[in-house]
C-alpha cells in the first residue's frame, strides 16, 4: 500500500484493455455454443481440402478418427480461448493493481505494461491455433501459435509475475 495506506487503480487504458478482454471472452464463449455446429462443420471441410495436412488415406474408418480427434482440439481451442481471456482479465486487474501501488513510476509503468501486454495476449493464442488446425493440422498449429504468442506473451507474463512477487517481497521486508 502507499505511504497513507490505500491502494492505486491502474491507468484507465489498463482498466478498458481487462474489461474488454473479459467481454470477449464472453461473447467468445456465447459465440462457441450458438454457432457450434457452423463452426465445426467448416474446420471439417477445411481440413477435408487438405488431406495430406491430416494424414487422411481416404478410408471413412480412418480419416473419421482422424477428422474427430481434429475437431475435439479445435473446439478445445476455443473453450480455452475463452477461459484464459476471463482469467487473464482479473489477473490483469488484480496484478497491476497491486504493481500501480507498490511500483515506482518509471518502472512501475514498464511492469503494468507488461502484465497487461502479456496478460491480454497470451489467451489470443488458442485462437490462432484453433484457427491454424484446419489449415496446418494440430501440432504445427501448436508449435506455431507457441512461438507467436505463448512464448512472448506468457514470457511477459511470467518476468512481470517474478518482478511483482519480488517487490511485494522487498515491501514485505522492510515491515
Amino acid at each position: 500500500m502507499t505511504a497513507d495506506g490505500a491502494w492505486r487503480l491502474p491507468p484507465r487504458g489498463v482498466l478498458l484493455v481487462a474489461v474488454l478482454l473479459i467481454a470477449c471472452a464472453e461473447i467468445g464463449g456465447a459465440s462457441m455454443v450458438r454457432f457450434k455446429p457452423e463452426l465445426a462443420r467448416w474446420a471439417r471441410d477445411a481440413m477435408l481440402a487438405r488431406p495430406a495436412v491430416h494424414g487422411l488415406v481416404g478410408v471413412r474408418d480412418v480419416d473419421e478418427r482422424i477428422l474427430d480427434e481434429a475437431l475435439v482440439k479445435f473446439d478445445a481451442g476455443l473453450r480455452l480461448f475463452h477461459l484464459h481471456a476471463e482469467g487473464m482479465g482479473l489477473v490483469i486487474l488484480a496484478t497491476t493493481s497491486v504493481a500501480t501501488t507498490l511500483a515506482g513510476r518509471g518502472a512501475g509503468r514498464l511492469l503494468i505494461a507488461l502484465l497487461t501486454a502479456g496478460g491480454a495476449g497470451y489467451p489470443l493464442g488458442y485462437l490462432l491455433w484453433s484457427a491454424l488446425i484446419p489449415y496446418r493440422g494440430i501440432e504445427e498449429g501448436k508449435t506455431i501459435a507457441e512461438w507467436v504468442v505463448w512464448i512472448p506473451f506468457g514470457g511477459a507474463t511470467i518476468l512481470a509475475l517474478w518482478w511483482l512477487a519480488g517487490l511485494v517481497a522487498v515491501r514485505l521486508a522492510r515491515r
